[in-house]
């Protein structure tokens, strides 16, 4: 019988955080000037984050997280504009990282939680659209939240703005482009969801 630290790191799990710590680098590449924002860029990195919280464990996407700040830490160009956690954590922008960490940590768990509560209660043949309102919940919702509201605190930290000021270039000026996002996460993740049950067991 494998231990409880054995499952936790089969290599099916090593694997799956390698690959979403990977798409969320190559996803923090992906970066355009916000003209109406404070020295923030719009990147792919809450698309990353918010669908490695929608398909992997808690435990994974915790793991998922550490993975992504360790390569950050070592001075590798992991964030955004190729920037290393050095030279991108102790900017205005800075508090995106520490939302791009607990995002999918909070995705992960209340999905877990939800399925369980629902699951039980839903027909096989509605079951797939159910998931999809819920992933597009959980997107919008949590993710876009977890991940701003770190960004207007530390936001405001940096540029000495109120929070009423703050709002819109650290989290308002993002939105349109953050619903895009979700809606991307939520429609890969009701895809990629057999498949990766699949593959794990």
């Amino acid at each position: 019988m494998d231990s409880p630290i054995h499952s936790r790191f089969t290599p099916q799990r090593i694997a799956f955080v390698a690959m979403f710590a990977a798409l969320i680098c190559v996803c923090s590449w992906i970066a355009l000037p916000n003209p109406f924002s404070a020295g923030v860029s719009f990147t792919l990195q809450t698309f990353g984050v918010i669908l490695a919280g929608l398909l992997l464990s808690p435990f994974e996407a915790f793991l998922t997280g550490v993975v992504y700040l360790l390569l950050g830490l070592v001075g590798l160009p992991v964030m955004s504009g190729f920037g290393t956690l050095y030279t991108r954590f102790p900017t205005s922008a800075g508090g995106y990282i520490i939302g791009f960490y607990i995002a999918p940590v909070i995705i992960a768990l209340l999905r877990e939680l939800i399925f369980k509560l629902t699951d039980k209660r839903i027909s096989i043949d509605r079951k797939k659209t159910a998931h999809f309102v819920i992933y597009l919940a959980l997107s919008v919702v949590i993710g876009i939240l977890a991940v701003d509201i770190p960004g207007i605190i530390q936001g405001m930290y940096y540029t000495k703005m109120s929070f009423k000021t703050a709002i819109f270039p650290f989290a308002l000026a993002f939105m349109p482009t953050d619903i895009i996002k979700c809606v991307l996460a939520a429609t890969a993740a009701s895809a990629l969801e057999k498949p990766l049950k699949a593959i794990k067991r």
